[in-house]
């Protein structure tokens, strides 16, 4: 699984667990299995944000605890096929639309009964400085050559001195990573130039260290949940039995498929995968692990094993970096959309047996 399904499993499990039995959720083991932040204060670099209606970023037990109603769940909803045609997606954002089109198990579909509301999840890279603009004007007018490096600011970016500050104060801290090096480049030659021979003062140089070192955020990705508008209740994926019976129909034509061709590597992976659909699960694995800490069933656990063991697909040495002439062909093209299709749906439909 990827990691942005790794972490759209965690969300829905744990939501529907704390919104269900909020003194059973097990916040702290959740988080230390998977090192990720799903509340304000944990000690955590990567981290879940959503982005709600209003633009308003908040930690995923934030987000929850303003979402009371007794009937609340959370879902999983598969992408539409196109969404350049869906018209319920037109409106929508250009990021918002980019996230759907990165793919991922699908939209996160909050349901209180009354309202219906999807996010899509996106993953970000950590930020490499955490220096807002008005942190670094105020940085800026703190320096001795304070005028100078507002000067060499304002003409970097392309804006009157006058309108510096309003400038910085809307830049979001996106922007800023494009414009902190670029002050760092021309302000560092002012510090110089005007320090004389023997250079800047060592305080100076420590102060100056200090403030633009990057943040100390690991190398791990963050995530983001970004509001995508009303959901369907007719998009929802529940029906265990069917799910299993169409992974398990999938597993077994393309297992025969892999036979017939030989790939005896593949014929042993995928008849493995359909060993997961009866073996009891054990938590040796993270995904395991999450759904037995938010008390999932059994049959839920066993078919979303089996389908992220049925996730083949990606770039070389992958199921799907072959190719074959004919009729063959056209059969490995055919098992392969339907062995992907069935995985995907397997995997919702076993995560949103959270929900119920």
């Amino acid at each position: 699984m990827r990691p942005i399904d790794i972490c759209t499993a965690v969300l829905v499990t744990t939501g529907n667990r704390a919104l269900r039995e909020p003194s059973k959720t097990r916040w702290d083991a959740i988080e230390e299995l998977l090192g990720i932040r799903l509340r304000p204060h944990s000690p955590f670099d990567s981290r879940v944000t959503f982005v709600d209606v209003g633009g308003e970023h908040v930690s995923f037990e934030e987000w929850l605890e303003n979402r009371p109603a007794p009937t609340a769940r959370l879902w999983l909803a598969p992408f539409p096929q196109d969404p350049s045609t869906d018209s319920s997606l037109q409106g929508l954002p250009e990021d918002v639309r980019e996230a759907i089109d990165s793919g991922g198990l699908g939209f996160l579909v909050y349901s209180d009964g009354q309202r219906l509301e999807r996010f899509v999840p996106r993953e970000v890279q950590p930020l490499t400085y955490e220096i807002s603009g008005p942190q670094l004007y105020a940085f800026i007018l703190g320096r001795r050559n304070a005028s100078a490096l507002s000067e060499a600011l304002a003409t970097e970016l392309g804006v009157p001195l006058e309108q510096l500050e309003p400038h910085l104060a809307s830049c979001s801290p996106d922007d800023m990573q494009d414009v902190i090096p670029r002050f760092m480049s021309a302000g560092a030659d002012i510090e110089h130039s005007s320090s004389g021979e023997d250079g800047p003062d060592e305080a100076d140089v420590d102060t100056w260290n200090a403030f633009f070192s990057p943040s100390a955020s690991d190398s791990g990705l963050s995530f983001e949940l970004l509001y995508a508008g009303p959901g369907s209740e007719a998009d929802l994926e529940r029906d265990l039995d069917s799910a299993r019976a169409s992974l398990a129909s999938a597993l077994e034509a393309i297992h025969e498929f892999a036979h017939a061709q030989g790939l005896r590597s593949w014929e042993k992976h995928f008849r493995r995968a359909l060993l997961r659909l009866s073996l009891e699960p054990q938590p040796l694995e993270d995904l395991v692990e999450l759904l037995l800490l938010n008390a999932l069933p059994t049959p839920a656990i066993q078919l979303a094993l089996a389908a992220a063991a049925s996730d083949v697909f990606g770039g070389m040495g992958s199921w799907n970096d072959m190719s074959f002439d004919g009729q063959t062909g056209e059969l490995y093209v055919s098992l392969s959309d339907r062995l992907f299709s069935a995985t995907r749906s397997a995997l919702r439909t076993s995560l949103n047996r959270s929900a119920l």
